[in-house]
């Protein structure tokens, strides 16, 4: 790493001296309006080291000297688009990408030496595949897109240089607005592995950088140097990737790992949610996706099991540590202690880095003890430190973890120095104490004699007061017992005489309830069956007069029903008369009908005039008899009617009948109490 990341390390953490040291350097505090908005990057060291710079203060400017130097050579660079990849060669390049679309290769996966064309690839755990960083791919120009806003975004910040500031502008536009070169807002393509058709999920993490860059976009807002088009622009685009990770296939899959992949799905997640202003988003993911991730990659012991089954166990236990981490700073700022909060169990984020360092302090290895977390006493060593960690170049990833790790090295220090404190306080007391002790022991032995002496006379007559005393004592002791025993003895049979004389009293007022209760269901009984009595009364009354109405209605429908029964009697007597005299008459005209048709094929032939009479003879003939088959169809249909008519009475008198049977049967039931079914 160059020196200006090494000072930013020594000066931005909170952890380092030096950072403590800027609020006692300071003529006046910061006021809270003066500060940047970021998360990641503590605004409020920002603005205590610019109010350094502006005093002019000798380290502060060199700070600055260095980052401005950083910042002078990636003017001379050219701005980076997503659109400056070309095409690659064999099965690289997924189907279905444009330009504009982001694409990376799987770091793991190498080509098969069996195959030709080195497809489909193989997986290769722990070693980093070159070709992930060609030009053809966009790795290498989203680490640089996300270095450069950040040092641009801090030059500004610190000098107000309108260089910095117009470069870190050009650069947002040609990657997030312009439409000809910004990138589609989507990871789809990240880390494709030729000649396989599955998307890694693992892919996304390849978009953390652009955490990094909304903490540049509000450094570079803080300092007002964006214009406001130019910001809703940007916070447009993050909306729409937000919205991809949160609805797409691969995003949904990376949400659902079991490792740091869905750490870091849900850091990006969160951190994308703040700089849109989705503050349900936020308030969801710090208060209850943090709590599952516990639940499911944090061991009771504190380890992660997940990463220690790969290749290099302990460097994935420190890459998912930094997104614990940054999570964490996350819900401080939203007011959730993501990072010490624990579950019933005491599964937590700390619980897990303080299992980290334990591993790393007991670990041979002298570099994955020091190499990463050493103590860093001296410059030598520190240069270390930041040389390992600059690896991942990921800038405030690294002052994050280094945040975390030194503070966790200062309050153990802390510790053992209050420690060594209280030991040096104690030694000084017990040499105190050791000291007094040595004077009277000296003292004691030189009246030893005399004093011993008199112990031995004191100490007898003190054993004949004591004798004396225990004599006492005793029989005090055993009147105090009688005394106590009597009185204990009249207590209990005044308790036991108060006892039977509350037991009286209370079987008294027990029979006075009960026959309270007893004359009230008395007369409740008593006036329920004067209530009855009356109306059985009526009921009786009622009944008398229904029966009397209903035996002359009876009567009446009887006298009815006779007379209906004798007319019918007569009009089918008179039916079958006409029925007779019809079927005669029918049977006379048939046979004058043959006799005539007989005539008429024997006679001669005659005249055209005597056809014509006998024509109309037989026509008047056949007019006769449909007439008469008028009649008796109309004799039919009045037989009918004055059968359903005889019918209709008939079923009217069955059901008076049983109306009667029904009121007679329902007045029964009131007079002998039929509802309740009891007899009374």
């Amino acid at each position: 790493m160059l020196a200006i990341e090494k000072a930013l390390f020594l000066s931005l953490c909170s952890g380092l001296s030096a950072g403590y040291q800027w609020r006692r350097r300071l003529a006046a505090p910061v006021s809270d309006d003066r500060m940047p908005p970021t998360v990641l990057l503590d605004g409020r060291q920002l603005a205590e080291l610019a109010a350094l710079y502006r005093q002019g203060d000798a380290e502060a400017l060199e700070i600055v000297r260095s980052l401005q130097a950083r910042a002078d050579a990636i003017l001379e660079q050219p701005v980076v688009r997503v659109t400056d990849k070309g095409p690659v060669a064999g099965g690289e390049s997924p189907n279905g990408e444009f330009p504009n679309d982001y694409r990376s290769l799987a770091k793991y996966w190498w080509p098969d030496p069996a195959s030709d064309d080195g497809a489909p690839y193989v997986r290769r755990d722990g070693e980093v595949n070159p070709a992930c960083y060609a030009d053809h791919f966009d790795a290498s120009r989203m680490v640089f897109l996300a270095e450069s806003l950040q040092v641009l975004s801090l030059a500004t910040w610190f000098t107000g240089d309108a260089a910095y500031r117009e470069r870190a502008v050009a650069q947002l536009e040609a990657w997030f607005v312009t439409p000809e070169s910004r990138q589609s807002a989507h990871f789809q393509f990240a880390q494709i592995i030729p000649g396989r058709s599955a998307l890694q999920p693992s892919g996304l993490i390849e978009a953390r950088h652009l955490i990094y860059v909304t903490e540049s976009i509000l450094l570079l807002e803080g300092a007002d140097a964006l214009p406001a088009s130019l910001s809703a622009a940007l916070r447009e685009w993050f909306r729409e990737l937000l919205a991809w990770f949160r609805t797409s296939d691969k995003g949904l899959a990376a949400g659902k790992a079991s490792n740091n992949v869905a750490l870091w799905y849900d850091l990006q997640c969160l951190a994308y949610a703040w700089f849109v202003g989705d503050d349900t988003l936020v308030q969801y993911i710090a208060t209850e996706v943090a709590v599952t991730r516990r639940e499911d990659q944090v061991d009771l012991d504190g380890s992660l099991p997940a990463e220690l089954d790969r290749a290099n166990p302990m460097d994935y236990v420190a890459f998912t540590l930094a997104a614990m981490s940054q999570l964490s700073r996350y819900g401080d700022a939203t007011g959730v202690p993501i990072w010490s909060q624990t579950d019933g169990d005491g599964r937590s984020f700390q619980r897990a880095h303080e299992w980290f360092i334990q591993q790393a302090e007991v670990k041979e290895s002298h570099e994955a003890s020091q190499g990463l977390l050493g103590e860093a006493r001296s410059s030598d060593q520190q240069d270390q430190v930041v040389s390992r960690l600059g690896e991942t170049g990921d800038l405030v990833l690294q002052l994050a973890m280094v945040n975390r790790l030194a503070d966790a090295r200062r309050r153990m220090l802390e510790v053992r120095d209050r420690q060594t404190k209280r030991k040096t306080v104690r030694i000084a007391e017990l040499e105190r104490e050791l000291a007094s002790s040595e004077k009277k022991l000296k003292t004691l032995t030189q009246k030893q004699g005399k004093e011993a002496e008199q112990i031995m006379e004191e100490n007898k007559q003190a054993s004949a007061r004591l004798e004396r005393l225990e004599k006492e004592l005793v029989k005090a002791r055993e009147a105090r017992i009688k005394e106590l025993q009597d009185v204990i003895h009249r207590q209990e049979e005044q308790a036991r005489d108060g006892e039977r004389q509350r037991e009286l009293q209370q079987q008294v007022k027990d029979q006075k309830e009960k026959l309270a209760q007893l004359e009230t269901r008395f007369r409740d009984a008593k006036r329920q069956f004067d209530t009855r009595l009356a109306e059985a009364e009526t009921a009786k009354s009622t009944f008398s007069t229904e029966n009397d109405r209903l035996e002359r209605e009876l009567k009446q429908q009887q006298g009815d029903y006779q007379k209906l029964k004798l007319a019918q009697d007569a009009d089918r007597q008179q039916f079958k008369e006409k029925e007779k005299r019809f079927g005669e008459l029918l049977k006379s005209n048939e046979k004058e009908l043959e006799k005539l048709l007989k005539a008429f094929r024997e006679r001669p032939k005659a005249s055209a005039v005597d056809d014509a009479k006998q024509r109309e003879e037989i026509k008047k003939l056949k007019q006769e008899l449909r007439g008469q088959q008028r009649k008796v169809a109309r004799l039919q249909e009045t037989a009918d009617r004055q059968k359903l008519r005889a019918d209709y009475f008939k079923e009217r008198s069955d059901k008076i009948l049983k109306s009667r049977s029904w009121r007679m049967t329902a007045v029964l039931r009131k007079l002998t109490g039929g509802d309740s079914g009891k007899k009374r």
